[in-house]
Formats: structure tokens, C-alpha cells, sequence
């Protein structure tokens, strides 16, 4: 094989990997949690949730203090993709903002919704998920 041609290949297959934000979750660093199931739509209205994409969950100093994990709906959400996340904080009252990594446009989305941090909250479940929408994109113009 064409040494250019391998070394496209290597650069495609590994290159959306070294895209991806690293964003780290840190269970032990948080004395509280919260849970969130929730629908996140893009700006057509569509519902996001693809191989590869993460929703995070972020403090005001871009702290990660959750990462979401997919799950198909049911009920009158049955077909779409939810994402179940753990908010984790030391007090109640944190405003968490949230971003949406797209593995299929290799782009971080911001999500116009924040949520104010409450102990043990639930907020959304797989009949009624949380609503969250893509805002604008972190994309360097």
C-alpha cells in the first residue's frame, strides 16, 4: 500500500479521536449529585444522538461535572436518543451550562439551556426528557 494513502487513513480513522474534547468526569470530586434525562435538539428541532457524541455538564470555570450516557426512549419518547447525566457539586445553588460534542461534524455545540444545581434533584425522565437546545457553536470563525 501507497505510504500516502496509509498515512490519509491513519490520519482519518484517528483523527476525529484526537478532535474529541477531553473532557474527564471525576465522581470523587463532587460530595452531591443530580440526575438529568434529557432530549437534546438541534436548532431544526431535531434530536441529537449519534456513535461518538457526549453531552457534558460544566461549571462556570469549564469544570466537568458530569458526561452523559445515550439511551433510547420509550413511551411517547420511544425511537429517540436521550442522554442520562450525574450533575455533580459540593453545594446546591451552581449554575452548570452544557455542551454537546457532535462526533458526526467533529464540533462542539453549546446548548442555551443552563440548570441550577439542586442536591438530589430529577430532572426529566425517559417518558418526558429534560429539554435541551443547541445555541451557538464554539467554532473559531
Amino acid at each position: 500500500m501507497n505510504k500516502n494513502i496509509l498515512f490519509t487513513i491513519l490520519l482519518s480513522t484517528f483523527g476525529v479521536l484526537l478532535a474529541q474534547p477531553d473532557w474527564e468526569d471525576c465522581p470523587g470530586c463532587y460530595e452531591f449529585t443530580a440526575t438529568m434525562t434529557a432530549g437534546v435538539s438541534d436548532e431544526g428541532g431535531n434530536i441529537l444522538g449519534d456513535d461518538g457524541d457526549i453531552l457534558a455538564a460544566l461549571d462556570a470555570d469549564g469544570n466537568v461535572r458530569g458526561l452523559g450516557t445515550m439511551l433510547d426512549g420509550i413511551g411517547p419518547s420511544d425511537g429517540l436518543i436521550l442522554h442520562a447525566i450525574t450533575i455533580r457539586s459540593n453545594a446546591g445553588g451552581d449554575i452548570i451550562s452544557f455542551k454537546y460534542y457532535d462526533a458526526s461534524e467533529d464540533i462542539v455545540l453549546d446548548i442555551a439551556e443552563t440548570y441550577t444545581f439542586v442536591i438530589n434533584e430529577n430532572s426529566g425522565n425517559l417518558f418526558e426528557p429534560y429539554p435541551l437546545n443547541i445555541g451557538s457553536s464554539n467554532e473559531e470563525d
